[in-house]
């Protein structure tokens, strides 16, 4: 069981990918006038804009809403960019005239990506084998993408399209070539009733106001009930909006998808949470729920920033945004503070947690059983 942000493949591939592109190339961000965020590849030296990847950032836009997806996947392009440079291999040229790489380029992209993974001994862990393929399907696909749109093997458009296929499929073939042997993940195990207790008491407000003080330790319970009574992904509790909380008249929580929420939505965090199941309504399953008093009781008393007026700090409980949970500054929380809390958990309780550990346990089977409804529910 691990803590952090996403899952453990991507994760690992982008720590790998970070310690990769760091001397060469860099991934920055931007917000374009339309409001979303924008990527650049660039190399870090000179400056210089990467022209393929610029023209494959503006097909991810198209493709993507989600500027995590688009991030990950620029960043993969500058670790194949440093091979590139590496080895004198002008990859611009290649991906614009439609060649993408041969086979012998792209088994030597796999080893010099295998030799960053492998340990002193040479071995390559398994959670690094699942980043490693990760990268390579994404550089496939990317390759992949370049081959359909400039590749020009004959003039007459059918027998194009027959032979761009047919390169395509040669390409793909190649890449399946150099993943590595991965074991299947055994079922991750469950949070026990012992554990999730001691989890409960642990961050209860009562027992963390004093070390971390009461605003810190209400958000975090709030946080973990969110997910334990609900089933909430992280990204959905750090997306959370006040407009979405339940209230007496309206005793549910709103999961409402960032697509679902109009042209005026404008999230300021650089990776924005984003949530992934369809919209629904998240009503009360449990008699014996904190909500919706814990949101009134965090909003009302502990949701503010403080600010200087005359010379002292005072709380300013209106802020500039709508999320629920926040920083200490006042800002929406970010996904990497979120993963610190559940870090903070497995430093007091002893236990390995995650967020996701805490939705996994709200579908075991044995505490549905204790809630009293059924599975079909």
């Amino acid at each position: 069981m691990k803590v952090d942000k996403q899952p453990p493949a991507k994760r690992d591939a982008a720590v790998c990918i970070q310690r990769l592109t760091r001397s060469a190339f860099q991934v920055s961000s931007f917000i374009a006038p339309d409001g979303r965020v924008r990527h650049v590849l660039t190399h870090r030296e000179s400056g210089r804009p990467m022209q393929a990847a610029s023209l494959y950032e503006a097909h991810l836009v198209l493709k993507t809403d989600s500027s995590n997806t688009r991030d990950r996947e620029m960043t993969s392009f500058g670790v194949m960019y440093t091979w590139a440079e590496d080895t004198r291999v002008d990859l611009d040229q290649l991906l614009l005239a439609g060649q993408a790489l041969t086979s012998a380029q792209i088994r030597s992209f796999a080893a010099w990506l295998r030799s960053s993974k492998a340990q002193a001994n040479g071995v390559i862990t398994q959670r690094k084998r699942r980043s490693l393929n990760l990268q390579i399907a994404t550089c496939a696909a990317i390759c992949s993408w370049f081959v359909e749109q400039f590749a020009s093997p004959g003039t007459n458009p059918t027998q194009r399209a027959a032979d761009v296929a047919r390169l395509v499929a040669s390409q793909q073939r190649s890449w399946k070539e150099v993943r590595t042997k991965v074991r299947s993940d055994p079922t991750a195990p469950d949070l026990t009733e012992a554990e999730i207790a001691t989890i409960e008491q642990f961050l209860k407000p009562a027992t963390r106001a004093a070390t971390v003080g009461a605003a810190v330790a209400t958000r975090d319970y709030l946080m973990w009930r969110m997910a334990i009574e609900f089933g909430m992904r992280k990204s959905e509790i750090l997306a959370m909006r006040m407009i979405d909380c339940p209230t007496r008249a309206a005793p549910y929580f709103k999961v409402v998808r960032i697509e679902e929420r109009g042209d005026e939505y404008r999230d300021p965090r650089k990776d924005p949470p984003r949530p992934k199941t369809l919209s629904r309504d998240l009503g009360f399953i449990i008699d014996a729920t904190v909500f919706p008093r814990l949101v009134s009781e965090y909003v009302t008393t502990h949701r503010f920033k403080l600010v200087e007026r005359h010379g002292k700090k005072v709380k300013q409980f209106l802020l500039p945004h709508d999320f629920l949970i926040i920083a200490k500054n006042g800002e929406p929380m970010s996904i990497s503070a979120a993963s610190d809390v559940a870090r903070a958990v497995t430093a007091g309780t002893g236990i390995k947690f995650h967020w996701h550990l805490a939705r996994h346990a709200f579908f075991q089977p044995r505490l549905r059983c204790r809630r009293g409804y059924t599975r079909s529910e």
